[in-house]
């Protein structure tokens, strides 16, 4: 019987994990003496999961501020939260962290505004929160996308839970299923995985056609299914698309325009990320994803969806459009979304240094064991990207 009664979610590895944390509080501490600061407190509870570790501030999942906060100086971390949760956080989400960071508790019915509170914890009015101030969370924001290598560790593990549980749904689809059906076995097998699925879209037939952003509803499936999955571990978000069709007369086969639509959204998808190489400019990203539909026939697609970017502790730490300067780096993951009316194409890539120490490399974290591919080689370097799964019953 397991009698514990605090546990950590993610069973992290406490030396590595406290290492982690020692180098990014230097890093905000270098943040407050480039903004003259005396202090900050980090509200958002992305930017509480990356300066800890994974650790989970919030209760409410719809909301981006937490039930915590993180105060930090010159001299001391300090969590600030109130007496429900104090306890919950210092001994679960904070494992390994209780002798490096002070514990602040209110009552829950005389709680401090924990800006204020920042203010006297530093003496100073010179103090800052994430949630107002653009400078502070736009620095925050800049170290979020660079990952460290205890953060590429924890984004493999979930890449590979997220590749495996998306296919495994996808494999069991039948026809006549609902929406809700398939929503819910993803979203089971994606929590017993431990992983908190934030994002979970499913469409059948008509509605992958019509609808970019498609919540479950209880239409059935004839033939063709997309489900996408967006899901949070250790703070860190793993995106992931997969295309499904269906038949069930002998010898029926996917439609050759679906066929070449899905191509089409590969081989964007291959361009920008063969493309996506350190330096690079996030508008000169979005050109190279244009010229690729213009290639393939289907010039101005790009207009009725995102095409995706940075990934990290948001579903997209930015998005790139025509104007965007922000630059690519190694370490960084990315997640491009191009969609062709009627399909779509999507993975979580990281951007490494090769072994030996020449050039990058394009790991695709999400990959699905056993998947049929299309393979493009842009520029030189091959990308395999996800085909549609045919299931004929």
């Amino acid at each position: 019987m397991d009698e514990r009664k605090y546990v950590d979610a993610v069973m992290q590895d406490i030396a590595q994990r406290k290492r982690d944390f020692e180098g990014k509080v230097a890093d905000v501490r270098l943040v407050l003496a480039e903004l003259s600061l005396d202090g900050a407190v980090l509200r958002y509870s992305h930017n509480f999961a990356w300066l800890t570790g994974g650790a989970r501030s919030f209760i409410n999942m719809a909301v981006d501020v937490g039930v915590g906060s993180i105060y930090v100086d010159a001299t001391q971390v300090v969590l600030l939260t109130n007496e429900i949760e104090g306890h919950r956080l210092i001994n679960e989400e904070l494992n390994g962290l209780q002798d490096v960071i002070k514990l602040h508790e209110d009552p829950w019915y005389d709680a401090s505004d924990p800006l204020e509170l920042g203010k006297k914890l530093a003496g100073s009015e010179r103090v800052a929160a994430d949630t107002g101030h653009a400078a502070l969370d736009a620095k925050i924001s800049a170290l979020r996308v660079t990952l460290t290598e205890y953060e590429r560790a924890l984004y493999h593990a979930l890449g590979r839970d997220c590749g495996r549980v998306i296919a495994e749904v996808a494999r069991a689809i039948r026809p006549s299923m609902t929406e809700f059906e398939i929503a819910a076995q993803l979203a089971e097998k994606t929590w017993a995985a431990g992983v908190t699925p934030i994002v979970l879209l499913v469409a059948a037939d008509e509605r992958v056609d019509a609808i970019r952003h498609p919540l479950p509803t209880p239409k059935r499936v004839k033939n063709k299914v997309m489900l996408v999955l967006c899901g949070r571990r250790a703070g860190l978000v793993l995106s992931v698309t997969r295309m499904v069709y269906i038949t069930t007369a002998p010898g029926a086969a996917v439609p050759a325009e679906l066929l070449r639509r899905h191509e089409a959204a590969t081989f964007v998808d291959a361009a920008v990320i063969a493309k996506t190489r350190p330096g690079v400019i996030a508008r000169d990203l979005f050109a190279a994803v244009q010229s690729a539909y213009r290639e393939r026939g289907f010039d101005g697609e790009w207009k009725l969806h995102h095409q995706g970017g940075a990934a990290g502790y948001l579903s997209r730490e930015w998005i790139a459009n025509p104007t965007l300067e922000r630059v690519v780096g190694v370490n960084q993951a990315f997640a491009w979304n191009p969609s062709v009316t009627g399909t779509k194409s999507e993975d979580t890539v990281l951007l490494t240094a090769a072994a030996d120490g020449a050039g990058f490399t394009h790991e695709v974290l999400s990959a699905s064991p056993g998947w049929p591919v299309i393979e493009h080689t842009i520029d030189g370097v091959t990308v395999a990207r996800p085909a549609i799964l045919h299931l004929a019953f």
